[in-house]
């Protein structure tokens, strides 16, 4: 596969997998949440990543084929199984995760096609749960190295036992734009022994010592906090919803940003449409619910101000 220079994809590079709940399975994995909700919004990208040859994986691909998702960077693994991770939800919907490990993911491989694919990408989004695998992260940085165009965008998604200091740390030198959630800037604080006391803190602290240029704090129900390295910064209030469950929300809260980032948006307004977007997946069962362009503007027309 040759990329051409006006064939230009983002790319959702990581984990797809299946969330097994306790009465279902549903298709999942950040990186292809991420990818499906962009795709839906109108964006060109690809998703990467690696599944089993097995029927997980036959069932996975099938069901990402009905999303339309552009599969082309997709790896087959003749050893190793389709990642899963079992799911259970507390009382107001937040999920707990078990994932399992060594799957095919764990084993992406910097194949010629996505090395090229890598060189015109305008924006990659990546994560720090598939590099608890050398193999994966050293893909992950051959990747971010061969994207001089690409917008690094750093959903940091951290998962336990998914993640260590130097993962945390090599991500952030290659970040652009880091997003994380309020008990991961704690973590993220404690893990790298910084100074910070509050989240604008923490994120002055690595923007100047990692070169990151935006930092985006989701706030759950209270909505969005971001800040830049000029120092612009912009809080976005939460929506009222009635909850579904909030698996994949934050993934849509990065892909309305992308979305919108990629128009050339300013801070605020790119913030204010992926609040809506995470605030609007919410509402829905699951990483992947479809949302259709008419639901999309009443939701939006419904939820800001006149």
């Amino acid at each position: 596969m040759v990329v051409n220079s006006s064939d230009r994809f983002a790319l959702a590079l990581g984990e797809i997998l299946w969330d097994v709940l306790p009465h279902e399975r549903l298709l999942g994995g950040a990186p292809a949440n991420f990818c499906h909700r962009l795709r839906q919004l109108g964006a060109p990208v690809k998703m990467v990543s690696r599944v089993g040859a097995d029927q997980l994986g036959e069932d996975l691909l099938t069901g990402l084929k009905g999303l339309n998702f552009d599969l082309s960077l997709v790896q087959v693994d003749a050893t190793n199984p389709t990642g899963t991770v079992d799911v259970t939800l507390t009382t107001d919907g937040n999920p707990s995760f078990v994932i399992n490990p060594n799957v095919a993911y764990d084993f992406l491989e910097p194949t010629p096609a996505l090395l090229e694919a890598a060189k015109n990408a305008p924006f990659i989004c990546f994560g720090t749960l598939v590099q608890r695998s050398p193999q994966t992260r050293e893909t992950i940085y051959k990747v971010l190295e061969a994207a001089p165009q690409a917008t690094k965008f750093l959903d940091i998604n951290l998962r336990k036992n998914c993640y260590s200091a130097e993962t945390v740390t090599e991500s952030l030198r290659r970040t652009d734009i880091l997003k994380l959630n309020v008990s991961e800037v704690k973590i993220v604080t404690e893990l790298l022994n910084l100074s910070a006391k509050s989240p604008k803190e923490m994120a002055q602290e690595v923007m100047k010592k990692f070169g990151v240029k935006i930092v985006l704090v989701t706030l759950g129900e209270d909505g969005v906090y971001a800040i830049d390295d000029t120092g612009k910064e912009c809080t976005v209030p939460g929506v009222s919803i009635t909850v579904a469950d909030t698996i994949g929300s934050g993934d849509s809260f990065s892909a309305g940003f992308a979305f919108k980032y990629l128009q050339k948006a300013s801070l605020e307004e790119s913030c204010f449409f992926g609040n809506l977007m995470g605030a609007l997946n919410a509402t829905k069962k699951g990483g992947m619910p479809d949302v259709s362009p008419a639901e999309l503007e009443l939701f939006i027309r419904n939820h800001t101000k006149a």
